[in-house]
């Protein structure tokens, strides 16, 4: 059953730039908009735990089975809205809703532990998730370009290495965004893609 219509507030301009891909982001900066993101991310969630279960019993498939948030359950999506380091976005395709994503920022060391590493990303991509029936469109990857633009810094990407199918996809979404200018590394189960959205050539 398609997910109801949702109005769309004033687009940054990431989402400007990528008009003609007809996938502009709610943001949710009007306090107005949150309640709206919030019921369409929690009653599409378990579809999306559903389609996780599916890919790998021993973690997502996707992310990490614990994410910057602890480990996914029902409750989860409510708990995004109540850290200031989420940011939770809902993808319209044709301004319906279509999937949605997590960004998050990663904690700041604490004191003891020393400055910050100057390679450290400024975001993770937590979540992100398009229904089955927007797939094949161009849509997630057309997201995730606008969401990379964004939030401009220096961003990092898993994938757990049993899900061929999500380490392939983002290795073309993140070589096509970059340009090829990015780092990939495998360890403790999972590839990892670090790079840079800033100043990128375009």
């Amino acid at each position: 059953m398609p997910g109801p219509r949702l109005p769309g507030p004033a687009e940054s301009a990431a989402s400007r730039r990528g008009r003609h891909c007809r996938i502009p982001l709610i943001t949710g900066r009007k306090p107005l908009w949150a309640p709206l993101r919030w019921r369409w991310i929690q009653a599409t969630y378990p579809e999306y735990l559903e389609e996780l279960a599916e890919v790998s019993h021993a973690g997502t498939g996707v992310f990490p089975i614990f994410g910057e948030h602890g480990p996914r359950d029902s409750e989860l999506p409510a708990r995004w809205f109540r850290d200031d380091r989420s940011h939770p976005l809902v993808i319209l395709h044709a301004g319906r809703p279509a999937g949605f994503a997590l960004v998050s920022r990663p904690r700041a060391p604490a004191r003891s532990a020393g400055p910050r590493p100057p390679e450290a990303p400024d975001y993770r991509l937590a979540e992100f998730f398009v229904r089955r029936t927007d797939r094949r469109r161009g849509i997630g990857r057309a997201a995730a370009a606008l969401i990379f633009s964004r939030f401009a810094g220096r961003w990092e990407v898993s994938e757990a290495t049993s899900n061929a199918e999500a380490v392939a996809f983002w290795r073309r979404v993140i070589m096509a965004y970059t340009r090829g200018r990015y780092d990939e590394r495998v360890a403790d189960g999972e590839v990892r893609q670090r790079f840079s959205s800033i100043d990128l050539p375009r």
